[in-house]
């Protein structure tokens, strides 16, 4: 048997890796790696919780309408199949939609008063990743959620923790793609990945294995000799070395292929589709307990402006739903029935906050002229799950027809926007969500859950409610 001679043949080519998948480092700031000045709020009084040591969110990217879903209100358009039940806890939920979603709700606590001031979907997916409205003239400066996380985080990574903190799936088929890491280092990225291809391969063998590392020790002895010539390159060389260096030891660890193995029983049960996929491989992923925390699954393709409910259509809920709902369930089925490696008598859902929710909602009443239902911004849901969420609540609540809100939902007169979906995650993770940034290249301030929203003063508290 022959093994292969040269590490081109070894490792996968820059083509071959944007097929699994990639960093989002596009429109990174070249900055960001001097000593940043952050603070927190003067005078603040929040205390994060820090019960949570893993966040998962699940985008339903493109908005799901919330009437005929974990709203449901009755319209002239509810389809006879829906087969809509009380649930316990008094939500109505459509049994033919939700079979599998319906099981776990007791899990769940439903938000159904949320407010966005986005309703246009690149606008309305990159306030999802940010937390904050759209400002081109500095958005450059500006990282994900998942970023922060990640550079907050950073001081508590073992020795041991190769995997990236923040993982994302499919985020580049959403509007946005995978948004960079803003003023923060490039190595504090999303690693966004495309499940089918991850599935086709994550390991070397051993003979392929003991070929990197012999490259790896003669690569290292290089980079000592030329470091006083290599340090006058600057930013963008280190950042290529920090990339090198994780990548080497993510490649070294038998935990990462490991991660990427799914069974057709898995497939079975979460659905062969690649958001179903999405959802076993990022419940493996934590299950690995090697460094990742923070994960966002993109689900795509819920824009049905025109024929909503028509399954003669290439695209409608019927189809999204029936994705959504094996993947979801057995989501938060499996990381309830799996122990914590890091906290003995948890379980991983114990450790795991769960918002799924979109980016905004889709309009009440009748169908449109093209029988679908278009962007709608006034009041739309969300779900959380795990990490002391006490399911079964609901929370909030719309009118007769789903228009309008008619209780917020927590403690505050104004509706909870995406800002306060934010600081509840960070304070999860034990993050202080008033943290300020003030150092940035344009000079301005950056607040990590911004007090001064789309149209004035937004509530920066966190939706302490879902835990009862």
């Amino acid at each position: 048997m022959s093994y292969p001679k040269t590490i081109r043949e070894v490792l996968p080519t820059r083509r071959d890796l944007l097929q699994f998948g990639g960093l989002g480092l596009a429109g990174a700031a070249a900055h960001g790696l001097w000593p940043l000045r952050v603070s927190a709020s003067t005078g603040s009084k929040v205390t994060p919780r820090g019960n949570a040591r893993n966040v998962i969110f699940y985008e339903i990217s493109g908005a799901i309408s919330h009437v005929d879903c974990f709203d449901f209100k009755e319209n002239p358009d509810t389809q006879k199949d829906f087969d809509v039940r009380t649930l316990k806890n008094g939500v109505h939920l459509s049994h033919f939609l939700f079979p599998r979603t319906e099981k776990v709700m007791d899990k769940v606590a439903l938000l159904r008063s949320l407010r966005t001031h986005e309703q246009v979907h690149f606008r309305g997916q990159y306030y999802v990743q940010t937390g904050r409205q759209m400002n081109f003239a500095f958005a450059k400066e500006i990282p994900a959620i998942g970023s922060v996380i990640a550079a907050e985080l950073d001081g508590r990574r073992r020795e041991s923790d190769t995997f990236p903190t923040y993982i994302s799936f499919n985020l580049e088929k959403g509007a946005a793609g995978a948004l960079a890491t803003g003023f923060l280092p490039p190595r504090f990225s999303v690693f966004d990945l495309i499940p089918e291809q991850a599935l086709k391969g994550m390991a070397l063998d051993q003979k392929a294995i003991e070929l990197v590392e012999e490259r790896w020790r003669l690569l290292d002895a290089l980079r000592k000799t030329e470091a006083g010539r290599v340090a006058g390159y600057g930013i963008e060389m280190k950042t290529y070395e920090n990339f090198s260096e994780t990548a080497h030891r993510l490649i070294s660890d038998a935990r990462w292929p490991a991660a990427f193995q799914v069974t057709e029983d898995d497939k079975k049960r979460y659905g062969n589709t690649s958001v179903g996929v999405s959802c076993a491989l990022a419940r493996n992923v934590l299950k690995q307990d090697a460094g990742t925390h923070y994960i966002h699954i993109c689900h795509p393709g819920w824009d049905h402006h025109g024929q909503i409910w028509d399954r003669s259509a290439s695209s409608h809920h019927y189809k999204l739903i029936q994705e959504f709902d094996p993947a979801f369930a057995s989501l938060l089925e499996d990381l309830a029935a799996t122990p914590s490696k890091a906290t003995p008598g948890k379980t991983m859902l114990d450790e795991t906050l769960v918002v799924a929710m979109s980016e905004f909602g889709r309009t009440p009443g009748p169908l449109n002229h093209l029988k679908g239902r278009d962007h709608y911004h006034p009041c739309f849901p969300a779900m959380f799950a795990g990490a002391g969420v006490k399911g079964g609540l609901v929370l909030g609540a719309t009118n007769k027809d789903g228009t309008a809100h008619t209780e917020t939902g927590w403690n505050r007169k104004e509706q909870p926007r995406i800002e306060n979906v934010v600081a509840t995650m960070y304070s999860a993770l034990g993050i202080d969500w008033t943290k300020s940034v003030h150092n940035l290249p344009s000079g301005r301030t950056y607040t990590y859950v911004d007090p001064l929203g789309a149209n004035g003063f937004v509530p920066t508290d966190e939706i302490a409610t879902i835990y009862g």
